[in-house]
């Protein structure tokens, strides 16, 4: 049986008087697919960022790969996101300066890992996300769904065991949204990712091994 990779407990967030997250508990293994959908505003985003260390939280706990994620703070937050979860969002926010391979490299770089090991494993995801062929291409030269495929292999440069996507085809024509959609599941096979993705995509959510519906900042069903 896998072990849990996420759990979360109790999670409250608010905004002002607001209260976006009522009280979220919820646990994913390890190799799993987990959608996360539901209205707009319903708390989804606010969720993922409490998973990935981009904000903090009011109360309960997340702890993921091990790590309780509610006592980082400053470097420690920093180098959590920079290793232990890949991040991917609708819009890819490429540097327009660098080209396909630099984009990829450039995380890697800031990680303080070995270049030329960052370098190899540029090449090597780029090729994995159908892009060999594209490597000095800037993201000017690239269509939407090939700037996302560069994003999300910058996302796994420092190899990172989850990831995490916010409306990763949101931005994408039909037939880069399934090709994207088809990518996550062969990334998760090959490399034995676990990955949350928060969307609107009906067939993105279909294709999931679980669905997590949160509606008012509360789960309201699986």
């Amino acid at each position: 049986m896998k072990h849990q990779i996420i759990d979360i407990q109790d999670l409250h967030k608010h905004y002002g008087s607001f209260e976006v997250l009522r009280g979220v508990s919820l646990t994913i293994a390890e190799g799993e697919v987990v959608a996360i959908v539901g209205p707009s505003g319903a708390g989804k985003t606010t969720l993922l960022h409490a998973i990935g260390a981009l904000s903090d939280f009011d109360g309960g706990k997340v702890v993921v790969d091990g790590v309780d994620v509610g006592s980082l703070s400053g470097d420690a937050a920093a180098d959590f996101r920079a290793t232990k979860v890949g991040l991917v969002f609708q819009f890819h926010h490429l540097l327009p300066e660098f080209t396909a391979f630099e984009n990829v490299c450039l995380a890697g770089y800031i990680a303080g890992r070995d270049k030329q090991e960052v370098k190899q494993r540029a090449t090597e995801l780029l090729s994995m996300v159908g892009l060999s062929e594209r490597l000095g291409h800037k993201p000017s030269q690239l269509s939407g769904g090939e700037q996302q495929r560069v994003a999300i292999a910058r996302a796994l440069i420092n190899s990172p065991r989850i990831l995490l996507a916010d409306e990763p085809s949101g931005n994408l024509d039909s037939h880069n949204r399934t090709e994207i959609h088809n990518l996550f599941f062969e990334l998760r096979d090959r490399l034995g990712l676990t990955i949350v993705v928060v969307t609107h995509d009906e067939s993105l959510a279909q294709m999931s091994d679980r669905q997590i519906a949160i509606v008012d900042g509360q789960i309201a069903n699986e």
